[in-house]
């Protein structure tokens, strides 16, 4: 078998060889042994790092394939600021893809996330595209622009609560989780202009993620909310520039 693809994971297996977590466009998440790679001055090991676009071939056997070879088409080279929120992006696949099953359009999506961290587009708007488009793919997002219920096109005046894998209902203003009409028919567009929009698609996103994660949170998400209380702390610890009078 043959795909392009990119490394999720990878770790040491055995005394020589790697296991590598792959995703592909043809074949979705797959998981493969690349036998001796840490045994032969580092070539093979170094090519199978993230965000990597590969041609990679591996022979089929059961849950677990063999790797037979490996090519780099591409590199998306994340800047250092970033890199922890596309290994945020690798553990949500990791976590949510089902094995041997043909996911295009989350494939496409994760090529697009990584292209626009690269290119230093804002963060925000990157993950929010990705987690919505993820979860589209798997079938566990609901439709954003009407009411769950009725079926009734949402009000952009209204408040709506988004049920997981249910969708909007009707909700009053100020009552907890409730999310404008207007901000759930821009998430629906993803059009992330508005701040509440980013806002509230931050918060109904986690909470439908959650719902598919289980009380297993993830790593990366720890990692990312730590980094951020450093920066804050640091930020708030500079000392103040003062000029000679």
């Amino acid at each position: 078998m043959s795909a392009e693809g990119y490394v999720l994971h990878a770790r040491s297996y055995r005394e020589t060889s790697l296991l590598v977590e792959i995703v592909t466009l043809e074949h979705g998440r797959e998981g493969v042994v690349a036998r001796g790679a840490r045994s032969r001055r580092g070539e093979a090991a170094a090519r199978l790092q993230p965000f990597r676009r590969l041609h990679l071939g591996w022979r089929a056997q059961g849950d677990l394939g063999t790797l037979t070879g490996v090519e780099e088409l591409d590199c998306h080279r994340l800047p250092p600021a970033v890199v922890g929120v596309g290994l945020y992006l690798n553990e949500l696949l990791m976590r949510l893809l089902p094995r041997h099953q043909e996911v295009p359009d989350i494939y496409e999506a994760y090529t697009a996330a990584l292209r626009s961290l690269t290119a230093k587009l804002p963060v925000e708007p990157v993950l929010r595209s990705f987690e919505l488009r993820l979860l589209a793919g798997l079938g566990y997002a609901p439709a954003l622009d009407r009411e769950a219920d009725t079926g009734a096109d949402l009000d952009p005046a209204r408040y709506y609560r988004l049920l997981p894998e249910h969708g909007p209902v009707a909700a009053t203003s100020g009552a907890t989780g409730s999310v404008s009409g207007a901000a759930l028919l821009a998430m629906a567009r993803e059009d992330w202009s508005e701040p509440e929009t980013l806002a509230a698609a931050k918060r109904v996103l986690r909470s439908a993620l959650e719902a598919q994660l289980g009380p297993r949170g993830l790593r990366t998400r720890s990692l990312l909310g730590g980094l951020a209380r450093y920066r804050r702390m640091a930020e708030n610890e500079r000392p103040t520039d003062r000029s000679d009078d």
